[in-house]
This record gives structure tokens, C-alpha cells and sequence, in this order.
């Protein structure tokens, strides 16, 4: 008798532990602009570790181009129509994102990645910070950095020296702070700035410049890949990249000077922090800041930078 009782309790707790395993996986969307790209690589390995770790099921959301609020909301309620339980979102461009981002997140749990939303307060046109919680680089250190890196690398003199600004991704609070930085550190330098040159093939037509700086992925691989094919050319370009295809343009000095992200500890923190929140709707994310590494062309087979760039394949 004692012996069939503890074969009943030792039955009853595995039939516990089979249906314990067998409880749904918290889905979670993510939904950041052109997902496909080489850029997104890193991160979407980040996620997917985290994702393994903390027992979620990640909808990676096809998309391309994100314009405005209105594309991004119906992409969140295509997602909300399909029974998700969290979102991670990149903040589409535009000032009516914030209200829209807020507007979802009383029906779900949301974190912000790789940039912050903007809201423009209209009495003063002054940009507020969203109140979302946000895991994204440092945008008005890293165009600080790239600054600085040009004067370095340049003897700290460029006096009577054009820089080109190309800016990528617009109207988020990324290409304002990377400006930001930029102009801190060049306004007294006594070159000559121009913004937001056009990525065409007005490029290769225009007056050139001395240097170009650039603040986004996908628009310094087209930059670079139109120096590329040029037989001689004077102008140095410098830029933020998160790809592979950014590190061979630097490593076949088209590129002088490369920041790219963290994007596998972004990709990562945001899964790990949104399970927590599925796990106990108290837990609040804390906003993080990825961290950022500066590479020149003698860098790149260094071990520690190897190991880094790794995580973009």
C-alpha cells in the first residue's frame, strides 16, 4: 500500500511537471524598419539568444521603410489582431509617434529600441523625451566621438575644410543628438559645414568636400559604395554602421573612421527586460544604454575586435 501511494504521488507530480512545461510561450512582436537589412544582424542574434533563455517566442515583423506613425500603428495592431503579448518597437520618424506608442502600451507591455520618440510641445516647440522605456546607444556621444576622430586624425587643424552631414534617418531624436555632438565639437574649428548633403548621384556631381560624416547605416554603405568606385578621391568619410559590409569598406580604407553598436547587447537586454515584464507586470524596465566602439582599418583583426564583430555575422 505505502509503496502504490508513492507511485501515485512520484506520477501525479511528473503529470505536474509535463503540463508545467507545456504552458504557452509569452509572444513577443518586434518591429523595427527594414528588419531584413545586415544592419539589424547583431541584434536579431541578441534577441534570439535572450528569446532561448527566457523562454519567449519572438514574431520578427517583415517590414520595409517605416514612414509615420500610421504605418508603424498598423503594424502594431496587425500584431495586437494576432494575440501578442509585448512589443519591441524602433519609433518610427515623426512627432506623432509618442502619443500613438502610448496609446498601444496601456493595452500592452512596449520597450523602445536603437532610438527614443520625439514630442513637440506646442507652445514651445521644445522636444520632450518620450516616457517609455528605451535600451539605445548614446546617438549625441557617438556623433561627439566621430567628430573628435576626424580632428585626431586630421592634426586637429581643418581650418578652411568643407564637412558634409548626411543624416540617414530623420526626425527621431538619433539624428538630433548626433548633430548635436557633431557641431559641439566642430563650431569653432573654422571649417565650413554642409547639411544633409543628398545621397544621389548628385553626390559624385557636387562641389566635393574635404570629409563627409554620416549617421546611418544604410546610407554610409551607399556613400561608401559610390567612393568605392571612384579612382581618385581626396574626401575622408566618417560614419556610424552597423554592418559587416561597413567594416570591409573600412577595412579597404574608403571608410576612415567607423562607430558601430553594441546591436547583440541591445538585441538581448530588450528580450531579457520584456520577459521580466511578462513574468510580473510590477517589474519596471530601466532605460540602458549600449555601448559603442570606434574602429579604424588597423583595428579590425585585433582579438577583442574580432570577437565583437562576430556578433554581426
Amino acid at each position: 500500500m505505502l509503496a502504490e501511494i508513492c507511485l501515485g504521488i512520484l506520477l501525479l507530480f511528473c503529470v505536474h511537471l509535463i503540463f508545467e512545461d507545456e504552458k504557452p510561450q509569452k509572444r513577443v512582436a518586434v518591429i523595427v524598419e527594414k528588419s531584413g537589412d545586415e544592419k539589424w544582424n547583431s541584434f536579431m542574434n541578441g534577441l534570439k539568444q535572450a528569446a532561448g533563455i527566457a523562454n519567449i517566442h519572438l514574431i520578427i515583423c517583415n517590414t520595409d521603410e517605416i514612414e509615420n506613425a500610421d504605418e508603424e500603428k498598423n503594424l502594431i495592431y496587425d500584431q495586437l489582431d494576432n494575440q501578442v503579448d509585448a512589443f519591441i518597437v524602433q519609433a518610427a520618424p515623426g512627432r506623432d509617434t509618442i502619443d500613438m506608442l502610448r496609446e498601444i502600451r496601456v493595452q500592452k507591455p512596449m520597450l523602445l529600441v536603437a532610438n527614443d520618440a520625439l514630442r513637440e510641445k506646442e507652445e514651445d516647440h521644445i522636444s520632450k523625451y518620450s516616457d517609455l522605456p528605451v535600451i539605445t546607444p548614446d546617438y549625441y556621444r557617438m556623433g561627439y566621438t566621430l567628430a573628435q576622430d576626424l580632428l585626431s586624425r586630421n592634426q586637429n587643424n581643418i581650418q578652411g575644410k568643407t564637412v558634409g552631414i548626411i543624416s540617414g534617418f530623420k526626425k527621431t531624436d538619433c539624428t538630433d543628438k548626433c548633430m548635436q555632438g557633431v557641431l559641439d565639437v566642430l563650431s569653432d574649428t573654422g571649417c565650413e559645414i554642409q547639411f544633409d548633403m543628398n545621397i544621389t548621384q548628385r553626390l559624385k556631381e557636387q562641389q566635393p568636400v574635404d570629409y563627409l560624416i554620416v549617421f546611418d547605416t544604410s546610407a554610409l554603405e551607399q556613400v561608401a559604395g559610390m567612393y568605392a568606385q571612384k579612382k581618385e578621391s581626396d574626401t575622408k568619410i566618417y560614419g556610424i554602421g552597423n554592418s559587416i559590409k561597413c567594416v570591409y569598406y573600412l577595412d579597404d580604407s574608403v571608410i576612415d573612421g567607423l562607430i558601430a553598436i553594441d546591436g547583440y547587447g541591445m538585441g538581448y537586454h530588450s528580450a531579457i527586460e520584456i520577459s521580466k515584464v511578462l513574468k510580473n507586470h510590477l517589474y519596471t524596465i530601466n532605460n540602458q544604454t549600449i555601448e559603442y566602439h570606434l574602429l579604424h582599418k588597423e583595428d579590425i583583426f585585433r582579438e577583442e575586435v574580432q570577437h565583437f564583430l562576430h556578433t554581426y555575422d
